[in-house]
């Protein structure tokens, strides 16, 4: 086997190839398939992708971030690894972890990979593991059996929420379609990113998602013509249907915006023949669409002297942990505190 790094999307070639690979592959994202390069997040954060090549066939592939002394691929709730189910896995993952460290060379400290199961083979060469748990799962919906099938394993309250905003009729969602939309869709992201105390996305960056849809949609949310919410999604054709945002309104939550933006949006994932659908998360509003918990396992080399990175992990681990221990009236006290710093 042999690897082959790439820093722009692929020539014709490769990208026929990468494409045959997905179907295949344990983790058909967008973001494992070229489509990754099309996105417009990653100015000035050196965006790579790692190819696995068996003779002429792609069975590996990795997709990251350079920066700093970093090379990172992925979240635990968006991997950016997939490997082939028909290959030699250990030469696959041999292959990406030498592609990885070409790339970091000697100046990488750190680096991470997201993987969307169980790769011990990472362990023998280094790496040390880690499952995601908690809030760091990803619930998964199984589309196979059609959307009437996935409605009837919402939770009860869910589906008593969603029957009757459709019998109310306040709530109208489509697809985004024209720019003054989106411009109505950009100030309510503008306002809940100044809620959320987070910078927004560029008005650039929204019309580059917005065009893009052979990678994304974008469902909206309009009462009364006006547009009160919005979600995002990403998918890989033939791959995963994922769940990637939302934005909304708050005084008009009481029709169910959001669920219903969802609700439509995996009728449409069922229509287009897509077979998982990934919630991107697994907080209290997403299970209740129902759902399987997945999680991820992180592989990490530290190459420092005295492995100062899994050391500053372990004591911010600890200190998470002595927090959640305490009583409900000391960390509220330590909130307090915390917040006029």
């Amino acid at each position: 086997m042999k690897f082959e790094i790439i820093t722009n999307y692929p020539a014709p070639e490769i990208e026929k190839k990468w494409f045959a690979f997905l179907p295949d592959s344990d983790y058909p994202s967008h973001y494992t398939s070229p489509g990754f390069f099309k996105e417009p997040f990653w100015a000035g954060k050196n965006p790579f992708a790692v190819l696995v090549f068996e003779e002429e066939k792609i069975v590996g592939a990795a997709t990251g971030l350079q920066q700093e002394k970093q090379i990172v691929c992925g979240l635990e709730v968006r991997p950016q690894v997939s490997v082939s189910t028909n290959c030699d896995r250990k030469n696959v993952i041999k292959t990406l972890v030498e592609g990885l460290l070409e790339i970091g060379k000697d100046e990488a400290e750190l680096l991470t990979f997201h993987c969307s199961q169980r790769l011990e083979d990472f362990v023998g060469f280094g790496f040390n593991e880690k499952k995601a748990t908690g809030t760091f799962e990803v619930m998964m919906l199984d589309l196979s059996k059609g959307a009437d099938t996935v409605f009837k394993n919402f939770s009860q309250s869910r589906r008593s929420d969603l029957r009757k905003a459709m019998r109310e009729k306040q709530i109208e969602i489509s697809q985004i379609e024209t720019e003054g939309e989106l411009a109505e869709l950009y100030e309510i992201h503008k306002g809940w990113s100044e809620r959320k105390q987070i910078a927004p996305d560029t008005w650039e960056m929204m019309q580059t998602v917005f065009a893009n849809r052979d990678y994304h949609r974008i469902f909206i949310a309009k009462h009364k013509g006006k547009v009160i919410a919005g979600s995002y999604f990403r998918f890989c054709r033939n791959g995963i249907f994922e769940y990637t945002a939302n934005n909304s309104i708050p005084e008009y939550q009481r029709f169910r915006p959001n669920d219903l933006l969802v609700w439509k949006s995996i009728e449409w994932a069922c229509e287009q023949g897509f077979k998982l659908y990934s919630m991107g998360g697994s907080h209290l509003f997403l299970r209740r669409f129902g759902g399987f918990p997945v999680s991820s396992f992180r592989y990490q080399l530290d190459r420092t002297f005295l492995k100062k990175h899994e050391k500053k992990e372990a004591v911010r681990e600890l200190a998470i942990k002595t927090y959640q221990s305490l009583p409900p009236a000391a960390r509220q006290t330590i909130k307090r505190i915390a917040g006029r710093i």
